[in-house]
């Protein structure tokens, strides 16, 4: 090898690995800058069918409550809720459902309510309101004990806001939590691709 040749391998192979990291620095800006262009979702869709009353629409507020929101949506995809019962029903108050206990302990045994999924979820605080169709998550004393459990406001019920994390609302079929009972079975809860609201019919002539 002649000293020329020496001279110039010894000196371009280090600038051609500069050139390369310049490149992979490029592109690794140019996808970090697509990725933030992406705009996060906001919100996300569960249909929830209870037997023989028919679907709720439940929208979930990612946004401000990301943990709590992606808790219930695994436990969703998960089956976790299939055949589970509303186990606690108070008029002008709540519905409840979400201990799997209920699948086969008879309502009105001192157990139901105490069930969950094996894993607690920490409290998270947001300014999302108890209005009524609001859906939150139902704990023991211990803030952070908050599991599977959900309760649905059947009215507003702003003496709870601040207490419990609301995560999202129902969104289509409000008028079944009305009609909800003791015992009442969810049949499937299914996470959705997307949700449009149904459009509203055009008046007659």
């Amino acid at each position: 090898m002649s000293l020329k040749t020496h001279f110039l391998s010894r000196w371009m192979l280090p600038a051609l690995l500069l050139a390369l990291c310049a490149c992979q620095s490029q592109e690794t800006t140019k996808e970090t800058a697509a990725q933030q262009e992406e705009p996060k979702a906001q919100v996300a869709y569960v249909k929830m069918t209870i037997k023989d009353k028919g679907d709720l629409i439940i929208e979930l507020n990612l946004k401000e409550a990301p943990k709590t929101s992606e808790n219930f949506l695994n436990l969703v995809k998960e089956g976790f809720y299939d055949g589970i019962r509303f186990h606690r029903v108070v008029p002008k108050f709540v519905i409840q459902a979400g201990d799997p206990q209920s699948k086969t302990l008879p309502m009105g045994h001192p157990r139901l309510g105490t069930g969950g999924s094996g894993k607690n979820i920490k409290f998270e605080p947001n300014n999302l309101q108890h209005k009524r169709g609001a859906i939150g998550m139902a704990r023991a004393q211990d803030p952070d004990s908050a599991s599977s459990q959900f309760y649905i406001c059947l009215e507003d019920l702003p003496q709870l806001d601040g207490n419990y994390v609301i995560f999202g609302k129902v969104v289509e079929g409000i008028e079944i939590i009305d009609q909800v009972r003791i015992g009442d079975t969810i049949e499937k809860a299914v996470v959705l691709e997307k949700w449009e609201p149904k459009k509203a019919a055009s008046p007659s002539n």
